[in-house]
Formats: C-alpha cells, structure tokens, sequence
C-alpha cells in the first residue's frame, strides 16, 4: 500500500526535491520559533506572543493536511519510447489525472528508476496543477548510460501546501515501462590487421562484400564502397545510389565469445568491462556484416539467426543489451564446447578481463582445429574504482605471454573508455 512520505525520504530526484527540502527546512523553523515563543509566553504571560505561537502552529497542521490531500486520488499513465541507445536522449511523457473535485496546489511527478539503470542529464517533469475532468501533460528526460532491459512502474507525486512549507510524496503505480537500451558502438583504437588473420580478404577495400564471386544481392551505398559495384538499373528505379553485394571468398566467417563468468564484470556503473566489450563489439558487428562477414556468437545467438545484414545487426544489439556476467561457465569451457560447432577457419575473438587459466590449452587446441584465434584484453585495473590484483587481471604479462604462446594475436584494448 503506497505511503505518505517527506521528499527527503525520496532518492534520486531532481531539483523539485531541493524545493521540498528548502520548505522542509522552513517549516521546521516555523515550528521551532512557535515552540521558542510559546516557552517565553508562559512565564510572561504574554497573550500576544501566546497567539502569535499558536497561530504559527495551526499554520504548520493546515500546511501539512493541505500538503497531504494534495497527492491523494491522483491517477498516472506513462509514455515512452521502446528501444533507444546508449546516449541518445529518452522523453518520458507523464499524463495525471485527478479522481476528486478537489482543487489541488502545482504537484511533481516523479519517476522511480531502476537503480541499475544509469543516467545523465536527468531533467525535473514541470509541476502540474490537475483538474476533475481535465488532465495535464508533463515530461522528463534523461540520457541512459547503461545498456540493458529495464521496467519500472512506480512514481511518486510530490505536494507543498500554498506556502511551500511542507513538501509531502506519495507513490503510485502506473502502466509498467520497458525500456531497452542498445549498446552505442565504440570504435577500437587499434588497427584491424587484416595481414595478421581478421579474416577480412577481398573486404579490405571498401564495404563490398568481395568481387568475382557469386552474387548476393543489392543494398544502400555505404562511404567507401567502390563505385564500379553501383547498381544502375536499381539507382535510377529507386532514385538512390544502391551497390551490388557479392560472396567473399574464404575465411568470412567470425565468432565472438565474451567472458561472462560471474565476477569478471569489472566497475562500476556505465563504466566496466563489458559494457566496453558490448559496445566494440556493437562497432565491429557493423562494420563485419557490411564487409560480407558472417558473424557468430556461441551460446548467445538464438535458434533463427538471419542472414539479412540489418536484421543480423539488429539481433546482435539485442542480444548484447541483455547479456550481464551471472554465469558459473568459465571462458575457456565456453570456448572449448564452442569449437566443435564452429565451421573450419572460424576466426575466434575472445574477450576478457580477468585470468582463466585454462584459455592458454583451450586457444592451443583451437589452433588445431585450424581456426585463428585472436584474444582481446580489457584490463580490469583501468574500471576498477579500487586497486584491483594484478595476478587476477588478463593484461598482466605473464599471462597474455602464455596466451600468444598458445598461438593467440593478442590485442590490448584502449584505456580511453569512459574518460
């Protein structure tokens, strides 16, 4: 059952709350004055100062009904967007309606957010002031930080009697709200080589999927295709620049296996090493299903995977929205049950943050299968608000040593994430 409560009870809130505590405050010191005069006026028996005290009183009692009354019978639907991604700004529409004839003062709405949830640039929604029959329009908005699924349903309505001396807040339940929150791609800061096994081939060279194979198919022109590929038939049909797509040749195909072992997300907030994971790997998956590269992601990818580049970039941002580090499974045993189902010449991505002391032998018999294998180490010291062992982080150079030694390229992911 929802409950009254003082807004300094009420976390995470915007301005409207640092009103609510300023008229806190001067409540407190109306009613500390009435309680100061009324001891003076006893022993002196003063009249005066008696019903200046009482009046300061009684002041404080109809502030605090009014503030009460305020917040009661009040009804909330909630508006939003679905999907958005990381950065990109949300506007959360908030309708209130009241089920009394009561005249009300400005009331503020306040939305409870998951506290998983991250975010920037949170703006206050403009106190409203509701009427029976006639219901107003208010939003906020903020910046989420964090990718992920979130819902919530529960707001507060924050009230102040005519004075704003008392600020009082009672919560409701509105239509839940989901909101899911894409990883925004970051780009890595080291050069993919396609020489040292990326398994680009005929890609290097603009975006087309190769020449001189068999035929894919037609899509948009994308900056850096070439414009020998241009579809003229389809350009002038569609009124826009479309370019032939064509099958790569061998080595086009690419799994990506992060560590997500329990424990080996580390930070804080929006600043950890998955979250940096997902969002290079939200920028390669791009960039690779442009290039014509098939793309896997063992143990992640559902059963009906497509084979339409938009889509499969889809799946993969959704996918990466939702994955979080709970498992028991270590990486290496994630790997080693991953290669028998991976077609011959996979490229093997491996991302990391923390030592597994089995990936050195598991990446050796990966190179058996003839599958290359190239290790991307995120060092936990640079998210770690707290000194973090250097024994337990991946880029500690013993153990990235026994890593190449194992036939893995390894790759030092930037330190500029989250600066």
């Amino acid at each position: 059952m929802a409950k009254a409560q003082t807004i300094t009870s009420i976390v995470r809130r915007g301005p409207s709350a640092l009103v609510g505590r300023m008229g806190r405050l001067a409540g407190v010191a109306i009613g500390t004055a009435s309680v100061m005069l009324l001891m003076v006026a006893i022993p002196l028996n003063s009249a005066a100062l008696f019903y200046m005290s009482t009046a300061m009183i009684v002041t404080l009692v109809a502030s605090r009904v009014q503030a009460l009354w305020a917040v009661r019978g009040l009804r909330v639907e909630r508006y939003g967007p679905d999907i958005v991604r990381v950065g990109e700004e949300v506007t959360i529409d908030l309708t209130l309606w009241t089920e009394t004839h009561l005249k009300r003062p400005l009331i503020s709405l306040e939305d409870q957010l998951p506290e998983r949830l991250v975010v920037e640039s949170l703006s206050p929604s403009l106190p409203i002031a509701p009427a029976y029959g006639h219901p107003v329009q208010t939003h906020y908005k903020f910046r989420p930080m964090r990718r992920g699924r979130y819902r919530w349903s529960k707001l507060t309505a924050v009230g102040t009697d005519a004075l704003g001396l008392i600020a009082l807040g009672k919560d409701y339940e509105a239509d839940p709200m989901d909101l899911t929150v894409l990883p925004a791609p970051i780009p890595l800061s080291f050069e993919l080589n396609s020489a040292a096994g990326w398994g680009f081939t005929e890609t290097d060279h603009g975006l087309g999927r190769g020449h001189g194979i068999q035929p894919r198919g037609i899509r948009e022109y994308s900056s850096g295709d070439s414009l020998r590929y241009v579809h003229w038939k389809s350009t002038a049909r569609r009124g826009e620049l479309l370019v032939k797509e064509f099958e790569t040749g061998a080595q086009s195909s690419v799994a990506f296996l992060l560590q997500l072992t329990e424990g080996s997300d580390i930070g804080q907030g929006a600043k950890t090493t998955l979250e940096h994971m997902c969002g290079n790997l939200a920028y390669l998956s791009g960039t690779m299903l442009r290039q014509g590269i098939d793309l896997a992601f063992p143990g992640l990818d559902g059963d009906d995977v497509s084979a339409q580049p938009v889509e499969r970039e889809n799946q993969i941002l959704m996918m990466l929205a939702e994955i979080q580090a709970t498992r028991q499974e270590t990486i290496s045993d994630h790997l080693s049950s991953a290669l028998p189902t991976l077609p011959t010449g996979t490229h093997v991505h491996v991302l990391i943050s923390v030592v597994d002391e089995g990936l050195p032998d598991t990446i050796q018999r990966a190179t058996q299968y003839g599958d290359p294998v190239t290790v991307l180490i995120y060092d936990p010291r640079i998210y770690s608000s707290k000194p973090f062992p250097v024994e337990r982080s991946a880029a500690n150079q013993a153990f990235s040593n026994r890593l190449a030694a194992a036939g893995a390229r390894i790759a030092f992911v930037s330190e500029e994430f989250g600066k």
